[in-house]
């Protein structure tokens, strides 16, 4: 089968038309969408109305469910949202970021479904750091390739300023990885340094991690390695959190924003693959 793709942004992208997610995929359709995103890292698909059900088992096609976290532990879905007395993430903005970077497999893949969007602001900033890593100088590339970082959250931390070891709660979820992650899906590398979740960089200071950090993000935040999303009421977009980075813009206070989050685990084969290659 071959999908009707409008390529969203140089960088990374591609929006399909006339696929319906009320839907299941025959194994064609299912196939063809997997190319699609594994050629692209992020799908959009605009138009559409459905339930927790339907961006469930969409969402299965790229892998299980995530129930890691307390917002996951008993559901299929969350809500971001400043609308909802169970939204998390509800205002504010968001710096780039992969999620989950803080435990051992990060997460697979995110999909969102725009139930309600401010009228202005509030759009997702996307980044190809696949592209981010090609970027790079050699002797820069050269230098990263052995470094791992330390990627730390503290859940009663602000979301935007550096995880430091010293001011985590001892339970705060941590993983080492390398500043360069290989993506099972694709096999392809891409830098993976986040300012926010970034405690440490073995056998750096906290002054020349901090220094590294502030050398690497330009090439993460630099726009033509990157797409702008402005969400409209009905579009899900579904994308490879290795591969890609995300942040949001700022929106009016009192504006509300509310979107259907369902995360996506590596596969129990892949994990066990990454566990035995470490």
């Amino acid at each position: 089968m071959t999908l009707r793709l409008r390529p969203l942004s140089p960088a990374l992208g591609a929006e399909v038309y006339g696929v319906d997610l009320r839907w299941p995929f025959d194994p064609a359709t299912s196939s063809a969408i997997l190319d699609a995103w594994r050629a692209h890292h992020l799908l959009l698909f605009r138009g559409q109305v459905i339930e927790t059900e339907h961006q469930v088992r969409f969402a299965n096609l790229f892998g299980p469910i995530s129930h890691r976290g307390a917002f996951m532990k008993d559901r299929d879905a969350s809500y971001v949202s400043n609308a909802r007395p169970d939204g998390i993430l509800g205002d504010g903005i968001l710096n780039f970021h992969s999620d989950h970077t803080f435990f051992h497999h990060p997460l697979r893949a995110i999909a969102l479904y725009a139930l309600e969007v401010p009228p202005t602001g509030g759009a997702t900033l996307f980044a190809n750091c696949v592209a981010a890593l090609r970027n790079l100088p050699a002797g820069l590339l050269e230098r990263i390739r052995p470094l791992r970082s330390l990627q730390l959250f503290d859940y009663r931390g602000d979301y935007n300023r550096r995880s430091r070891v010293e001011e985590a709660a001892p339970d705060s979820p941590r993983a080492w990885h390398s500043l360069i992650a290989v993506d099972p899906t694709t096999g392809l590398e891409s830098l993976f340094i986040h300012h926010h979740t970034t405690a440490a960089i073995d056998g750096l200071s906290d002054a020349a991690t901090e220094a590294l950090i502030a050398e690497l993000m330009p090439y993460i935040e630099d726009p033509a390695v990157g797409y702008r999303h402005t969400w409209r009421p009905g579009d899900v977009i579904l994308w490879n959190n290795i591969a890609l980075q995300h942040a949001r813009t700022e929106f009016p206070k009192g504006e509300r924003r509310t979107l259907r989050r369902t995360p996506i685990a590596v596969s129990a084969a892949e994990a066990n693959d990454a566990t035995a290659a470490a």
